[in-house]
């Protein structure tokens, strides 16, 4: 019996406004999937849009309690966080030279809550350890740093029945998360608001990137593998190569060294949201 599934997703992706292609018939089997696999733990590798962390931002952050903020129409409620893992986590992974940062009553957004909906049916179906990967706010860890830490949190499960979880888009640029992180606090609408009035300026300006997919196939690739030679390249130049929400991927990095088996794209579309789909099973240590 395979005791580890990892599944690793593009959010967004059954918005009624999303394109109906290839990725999103692929998260229905990842979903029927998970539904067989029955986890008896998610751990969740998930980011964050400048909504939930603030004041402070850390690298890493393991979430001992979270509601889902309900954006882009999303879920609301509480998730079913087991705490005392989540402390028994933190504690091993300080005793492991990560410096890692400990969240209380979270408010994550849809960087976690659509794709747990999407894999789970609702964001309470499974008990879900929340692990925040710092994607949106530069200076963010390293792919291989990623890496480091999904594969010690794999070890430390190594006896449990785990689906691991990797939220991000692939290839796509953000031109509202191009400026530097201020900490400042807006409503959703004021969010809203000012996303809108940077992604005009930048199309007035002409400064909407054009990426192009090789970016893509070489991450894709990269995880299909257990290889990690490929971690350092893939971040060279990633902003002017794939765009800054290509940083997003760092969850699937994250997950994928977690679950330790290489990857199967289910199904991959390259646009400027960079969708896809991957997911493997494993026997576990």
């Amino acid at each position: 019996m395979k005791n580890r599934l990892t599944v690793c997703a593009s959010h967004l992706i059954t918005l009624p406004s999303a394109p109906h292609g290839p990725v999103r018939a692929a998260i229905g089997a990842a979903r029927e999937a998970v539904t067989a696999f029955d986890p008896e733990l998610v751990v969740f590798f998930g980011t964050d849009h400048r909504r939930a962390f603030r004041a402070v931002v850390p690298t890493f952050a393991v979430v001992l309690s979270a509601t889902a903020q309900g954006d882009v129409d999303g879920p609301v409620g509480a998730y079913d966080v087991p705490s005392a893992t989540a402390r028994d986590l933190v504690a091993d992974l300080v005793a492991h030279d990560f410096d890692v940062a400990t969240a209380f009553d979270a408010s994550l957004d849809h960087a976690f809550g659509h794709t747990a909906r999407d894999l789970l049916g609702a964001i309470d179906a499974k008990p879900v350890l929340p692990v925040f990967v710092n994607c949106a706010s530069p200076p963010h860890a390293s792919f291989r740093r990623a890496a480091a830490l999904g594969r010690r949190v794999g070890e430390f499960l190594a006896s449990r029945r785990v689906l691991y979880v990797g939220s991000g888009g692939l290839a796509h640029d953000l031109p509202g998360f191009r400026e530097p992180e201020t900490g400042e606090v807006l409503t959703e609408a004021e969010r809203q608001a000012w996303i809108r009035s940077v992604n005009e300026r930048a199309r007035s300006e002409g400064t909407i990137r054009s990426l192009v997919r090789a970016w893509d196939e070489e991450f894709l690739a990269g995880v299909a593998g257990t290889s990690w030679e490929w971690l350092d390249s893939i971040g060279d130049d990633l902003v002017s190569r794939a765009g800054n929400g290509a940083a997003e991927c760092l969850t699937w990095t994250a997950a994928w060294a977690a679950g330790g088996e290489g990857l199967v794209a289910v199904a991959h579309e390259f646009d400027t949201n960079g969708r896809a789909v991957a997911m493997s099973a494993g026997s576990g240590a």
